[in-house]
């Protein structure tokens, strides 16, 4: 489970890394923590206690102490203690699976529901925090039973969350928490502490009965006083004890001194007092100089510069210089580093010995924790030292002072040379399609130790704040050059590859110039290929080197650096585009058809809605899921975000709309009020209003605040498919399948204009953006542009070739998107009306578009365009991409492929489609379509090749089979059986004979030498579907449409058996190489073994497969059926597998492992295998071959 959910173990209050941190002396801070107490312990209390304060005032020290009280009252339900620079206590990314991990320690019942949700979202780890927070938490919370639980409060303590990177994050998870208290069968209490900066905005907004604060340095100055003297007091008896003073010391005066000068900041008197424990220096002499240097400097650096003026002290010039440098070195690392490292790890990373790390810390021991051993982190006791270094102020006053550019330039340039170590299959995974989740934490932290996982993931954080970034850019080209897929595999591995299209954004930007130098055109390229595979990426690492360079653009910088040295495993490669194409990424979540799309208005967010009833949301850089809507019980075919951002509207074909916080995924309101489906909803521009359309052909407008109903509008007599209000908010324009427009006036609710002159359904509307032009798109394959004062048709654009779905306006008004059922996605130009360009991208899936009206969407910056499909993704565009987006007028979308089948001897393939009348035929060698062979009248159903591979037979819906000869692709012959479609044939092993299988229960033989009907055989049923001569050439099998296989005598010509096999029709049919059995594979998804002799056919086995073909091996010791290949000698229930197959559509399977992941585009409709060479027939019509080296 801890694996899975990715917590960080030192995140507790009672944690190895927190154990020698200080709490609350007894008597000290009794108000605040009497306070607490009583907020926890009451009934009806906020759920939340805020406790905020500046720097050093003691808010750590507080939050320590009453998450042990309660702990010790077995009342702590998890505590997570962020922390700058240590790791991912630094960040939110395992705030939620580690808090939800801890409290199922504490309520028992909650562990077997947290390992049900785990279960059910395996790789819940990478998910956002919304998706994290509610499937982690929330949910779990809300199934326990009340009766399981003897507690009745539970407290959480997040302590310091201002030290959490992301200030989205932070008020992400202040928005998340307070919906802890839906959790009704058990009351969570969350204790907060932070700096009263960031947070404070996000409270504001907080009901006030949510929480409840406590500004801890506006407590009044004699108690915290109190505090601070009782803490000096206990404090410097140690002190006294440790360098055996007298009692008088320090003396009243100096102790009032010291209290004055910390008020109210604790961390100045536990420093102060750290400085007088150490054991190689006099405390006499310490309270001097930390008195003395009070005078004129600020108190962080009077506390502060005495350690290091010490450091300086007695040493001559050379060796004050030796000191100075070896400071930088090891302490400005330190403070300079993203995540704390041990001493060995630092001296790993730095190249120094771990000798002189320790001769370097040892007189820091008041302002650094170091350990003493060699694995435990070296920290900070408290961030002021670091801003204190870092000050440039401090500089001016020792040499001892940190510049943080060169610090940063240091540190890159070691990250680097620690990654040179960095090597392919670095954790020797046993497979390349191992999956992430499969390789245990001791295994990566066995091959990548701490100061590689560091310098892998923080390199480019250093690399960009250099100053003079030309040289060290150099540098991290050519480690790029060699390293780049290592460095990803192992970002992978460390579950950190949604951060690389972020570090290689953060690469490009710190470089500059225009984008035509070879590293910038290096870190572009290789963001194109990181977006590519991101999806597998993070799920398989080592499939960068397989699927990430097989796939990508034959031109690309990534594929053409790493190709040679990583193609060893494959002596074919599919063809694939020759550059980067429009295409940024595909996003893959929903498991059913995608119908709407739409970027939130400050482009942070995408959400898609589903035929699977789910809205997801999207963050657009990274392409992963950030939260998961359910609420749904029919398909969601619109959404709309409001003007602000803070509410996304949705309408489904459960009639009703719903309307969601899309920061916290809470369901705020269900719209109940149409009487059919919701096909369209629309926010208007001021965010007062939301109006739906539906196929009970109203319109209603609705108040999003109180989820009301404030007007119907009557008027279409169809369907409302589209709705668009105008921005001066002043109209709303709607489309319908009566083919007519509309144009509201709002404030009256009346009808201004009704737009005629579509001939069918309008499926799309929309205004521009300067509310001049309203922009219309039907299924009658046009789009009209209507002035919106007057009504007047002003242009039209035509596409002449598919119906338009939806259509959208650039943010600058300047170019349409139009998205049509011929899988395509078209730009017009508006100042010209012509067709600028064509993203084919659905096409080349072989998918339509949404048939909803909002399948295309531009980015608020126009920088991105997002489209969805029926086949279940979203895909990603530049719209401003060069030629790889253009596509020729008339490159007409090809029917998807349905079946193929290779010749005899392995050179040609012959694919088609029950939608066409053509057959393609594929050079397997070279993966090129060498013809297209037109000639049918009607639907092609199947194709066979003779034993030589000289002809090729197709069976066509027109009642006749066309023989081509090969390779020049001409009809030699054509065979008419008169007796309807002709559903597949098969010809004898001398290739003379050919048997047709027709519609009316008939098989046809033919004798080819003569082009004439040789015998016919009535199977008496209403289609015969399939046919196989016996190897000796003797006898024909049949396969009919009721299930029977029927056994014919050639030489008798007669029909001498029938037998039941099948409840369904017989697909195909199979003789072993003796002739002495006969497999049968039908619609019912069962392969039968049959025995032949004297006596007629025998059942042996029946197998459960799904695929439509089988064939013996050479040899007739296995049936080569499905995925799968099984021993025609032993149980039916005996199997081996094949040694190529596929998995889930997605996987190809070498020798039982998998080898290669198929992106969606690559996919097969069908495969065929042939020997050690595989086939992919697409939805796209095209087919793709690979050869394996087995």
């Amino acid at each position: 489970l801890d694996n899975k959910l990715a917590i960080v173990s030192g995140a507790a209050f009672d944690s190895y890394e927190n154990q020698h941190k200080d709490e609350c002396l007894p008597g000290t801070r009794t108000d605040i923590l009497n306070q607490i107490k009583e907020w926890a312990t009451s009934p009806y209390r906020e759920g939340i206690f805020w406790l905020y304060g500046i720097a050093g005032t003691g808010k750590s020290t507080i939050s320590r102490t009453i998450a042990k009280s309660f702990s010790e009252r077995r009342s702590l339900g998890a505590s997570f203690f962020f922390e700058r620079g240590e790791g991912d206590r630094g960040n939110a990314r395992k705030l939620f699976p580690t808090i939800a991990r801890q409290l199922a320690i504490t309520i028992p019942s909650l562990m077997p529901i947290l390992h049900q949700a785990v279960y059910e979202n395996p790789d819940i780890a990478t998910k956002g925090l919304r998706e994290q927070f509610d499937k982690l938490l929330l949910q779990p919370l809300q199934r326990l039973n009340r009766s399981n639980i003897s507690l009745q409060t539970v407290v959480i303590v997040i302590d310091a969350l201002d030290e959490c990177e992301g200030d989205g994050d932070i008020q992400l998870i202040l928005q998340l928490l307070p919906q802890i208290q839906q959790a009704a069968t058990i009351r969570l209490q969350v204790i907060l502490t932070s700096r009263p900066d960031l947070p404070r905005l996000e409270f504001s907004r907080m009901k006030n009965d949510h929480y409840k604060d406590f500004i801890l340095h506006d407590i009044p100055l004699e108690v915290i006083e109190h505090d601070i003297s009782l803490f000096f007091a206990h404090q410097l008896a140690e002190i006294r004890i440790i360098h055996g003073l007298s009692t008088e010391w320090p003396g009243e005066r100096d102790l009032q001194r010291l209290v004055a000068l910390s008020v109210p900041l604790f961390i100045f008197a536990a420093t102060i007092c750290r400085i007088f424990k150490e054991r190689d220096w006099d405390p006499i002499d310490s309270l001097s100089e930390v008195l003395t240097h009070q005078d004129d400097r600020t108190r962080l650096a009077g506390t502060y510069l005495p350690v290091l003026d010490r450091l300086l002290n007695r040493q001559n010039k050379s060796r004050k210089e030796q000191l100075v440098s070896q400071f930088h070195q090891v302490v400005g690392a330190i403070v300079m580093l993203e995540s704390p490292l041990s001493t060995d790890a630092l001296s790993k990373l730095l190249g120094i010995s771990r000798r002189l790390i320790y001769l370097r810390l040892s007189p820091l021991q008041s302002v650094l924790r170091v350990p003493d051993n060699d694995i435990t982190p070296i920290r900070l006791f408290h961030l002021s030292f670091r801003e204190f270094l870092l000050d440039p102020d401090t500089r001016t006053k020792t040499p001892l002072g940190i510049s943080e550019t060169e610090m940063h330039n240091m540190l890159a340039r070691k990250c680097l040379l620690v990654c040179r170590k960095l090597k392919e299959n670095i954790c020797q995974l046993p497979s390349y399609g191992n999956q992430r989740v499969e390789v245990d934490c001791q295994t990566i932290n066995d091959h990548l130790p701490p100061e590689l996982q560091y310098a892998c993931r923080y390199w480019a954080h250093h690399l960009v704040q250099c100053a003079g970034l030309t040289s060290i850019a150099h540098e991290a080209h050519l480690f790029f050059q060699a390293h780049f897929l290592h460095w990803v595999e192992a970002m992978s591995l460390l579950g950190y590859a949604l951060e690389i299209p972020g570090i290689l954004d953060l690469i490009r930007t710190a470089i500059g110039g225009n984008g035509s130098s070879p590293i910038s055109q290096f870190f572009h390229d290789a963001k194109r290929f990181i977006l590519k595979n991101q999806h597998i990426v993070d799920q398989a690492p080592l499939q960068v080197y397989r699927a990430g360079l097989l796939f990508s653009p034959q031109t690309a910088i990534i594929r053409t650096v790493f190709a040679d040295e990583h193609f060893h495993w494959i002596s074919q490669s599919p063809i694939v585009n020759k550059i980067w194409g429009a295409e940024l990424q595909a996003l893959e979540g929903h498991s059913d058809s995608v119908l709407s799309v739409t970027f939130s208005p400050d482009g942070h967010l995408l959400a898609s809605g589903s035929e699977d009833r789910t809205i997801h949301l999207w963050d657009p850089p990274t392409g992963s899921i950030i939260q998961t809507l359910e609420g749904h019980s029919d398909s969601v075919n619109s959404l709309s975000f409001s003007p602000d951002g803070h509410l996304l509207a949705s309408g489904s074909n459960d009639k009703t709309l719903r309307i969601w916080n899309p920061a916290t995924g809470q369901e705020l309101h269900v719209l109940e009020g149409h009487s059919d489906s919701v096909l369209s909803v629309t926010f208007s521009l001021d965010g007062h209003l939301l109006a739906s359309g539906s196929r009970d052909r109203t319109i209603n407008l609705w108040d999003p605040a109180t989820g009301s109903i404030i007007q119907t509008l009557e008027g279409h007599s169809d369907s409302v498919n589209s709705l668009s209000f105008s921005p001066d908010g002043h109209l709303l324009a709607s489309g319908s399948n009566d083919k007519t427009l509309r144009i509201w006036n709002l404030a009256t609710g009346e009808e201004l204009h009704i737009l005629e002159g579509h001939s069918d359904s309008v499926s799309s509307v929309t205004f521009s953006p300067d509310c001049h032009l309203l922009a219309s798109g039907s299924e009658d394959r046009t789009v009209r542009l209507w002035d919106t004062t007057t009504g007047v048709l002003k242009q039209i654009l035509d596409s002449y070739s598919s119906s338009f779905n939806t259509i959208v306006f650039s943010p600058d008004g300047r170019v349409i998107a139009t998205g049509s059922v011929d899988w395509v996605v078209r730009l017009w130009d508006l100042v010209t009306g012509t067709l600028q360009k064509t993203i084919d991208g659905h096409m080349t899936m072989g998918f339509v578009l949404s048939a909803a009206s909002e399948s295309v969407a531009f980015s608020p910056d126009g920088q991105l365009l997002a489209s969805c499909s029926a086949n279940e993704t979203i895909r990603l565009w530049d719209p401003m991409a060069g030629e790889s987006t253009e596509i020729l007028s008339g490159d007409d979308p090809q029917p998807p492929v349905q079946f193929m089948k290779f010749s005899p001897d392995g050179l040609s393939l012959a694919s088609g489609s029950f939608e066409s009348s053509a057959v393609c035929l594929w050079n397997t060698a070279t993966g090129a379509l060498t013809h297209t062979l037109d000639g049918h009248s009607r639907s092609v159903n199947s194709v066979i090749f003779s034993p030589d591979s000289r002809l090729l037979a197709s069976c066509s819906a027109d009642g006749t089979v066309r023989l081509w000869g090969l390779p020049i692709g001409t009809v030699q012959q054509t065979l008419n059986s008169r007796y309807g479609s002709v559903h597949s044939a098969a010809f004898s092993p001398d290739g003379r004979l050919l048997a047709s299988c027709t519609d009316n229960g008939r098989a046809c033989v033919w004798d080819l030498a003569r082009s004439t009907l040789y015998q016919t055989f009535n199977c008496h049923s209403d289609s015969v579907h399939s046919a196989a001569f016996s190897s000796d050439g003797r006898l024909l099998a049949v396969g009919t449409d009721d299930g029977r296989v029927c056994i014919c005598d050639l030489a008798t010509a007669t029909l001498y058996q029938t037998v039941d096999g099948h409840s369904d029709w017989v697909n195909s049919l199979a003789f072993s190489p003796d002739s002495r059995l006969l497999a049968s594979w039908s619609m019912d998804e069962t392969v039968c073994l049959w025995a032949l002799d004297a006596g007629g056919l025998s059942e042996i086995w029946t197998f459960e497969i799904t695929d439509d073909t089988s064939e013996f091996s050479q040899d007739g010791l296995y049936l080569h059926a499905g995925l799968s290949s099984l021993d025609v000698e032993m149980s039916f229930t005996t199997s081996v597998n094949r040694d190529i197959s596929i998995e889930d559509e997605q996987w190809i399977i070498l020798d039982g492992e998998r080898i290669l992941w198929l992106p969606v585009e690559f996919r097969p409709n069908r495969f065929k295998i042939n020997g050690d060479r595989l086939a992919l027939g697409h939805a796209s019509g095209k087919v793709s071959f690979l050869q394996f080296c087995i």
